[in-house]
């Protein structure tokens, strides 16, 4: 099992960023690599998402149950990957807070399991290639929030769902 976590912090209300990080549009434009989400549900997604890591680019198709929302607070997902040769098992949460100046600092934390010709390039590049595409995906998730376009709150959690590895 691999683990990841950081933060980013941006000048804007967490109210606001809410609706953002629970906009299944913004989140499929956002997110680096995917090619379409589909919400299937209030607390079920579905995406195609390349992920680049040194010469491997599996193309996976990503299952995402949304376990748990605490607006505008808490955001947590579980999603499973499959591509050719590889898959992933992951669990995320992001937490939302408010900073002195009404601005927000999301924390984030990720657990995962990959295996395939992904999983041998070890943690060391998963790690940097993972931070990487993170901050791309808030710095492109704050960049609309600027512009101001419109975003709405999607996503709920699965009642009783609990993210968990299997």
């Amino acid at each position: 099992m691999m683990e990841f976590d950081g933060e980013f912090e941006s000048e804007l209300p967490r109210d606001e960023l809410w609706n953002y990080f629970t906009d299944p549009d913004v989140l499929g434009d956002c997110a680096p690599g995917c090619d379409g989400m589909t919400m299937k549900s209030p607390h079920e997604l579905t995406a195609t998402i390349a992920v680049g890591v040194g010469s491997v680019k599996p193309t996976f198709d990503v299952d995402v149950i949304v376990t748990k929302t605490e607006e505008p607070g808490v955001l947590e997902m579980q999603a499973d990957g499959n591509a050719s040769r590889n898959a992933f098992d992951a669990v995320a949460e992001m937490n939302l807070n408010e900073t002195e100046d009404g601005g927000t600092r999301a924390e984030w934390s990720a657990s995962t399991n990959v295996s395939g010709m992904i999983a041998s390039l070890g943690q060391r590049a998963l790690g940097s290639v993972t931070n990487k595409l993170v901050t791309d995906f808030f710095e492109d998730l704050e960049e609309k929030a600027k512009e101001g376009e419109p975003a709405e709150s999607k996503l709920e959690g699965k009642p009783d769902a609990e993210a968990s590895l299997e």
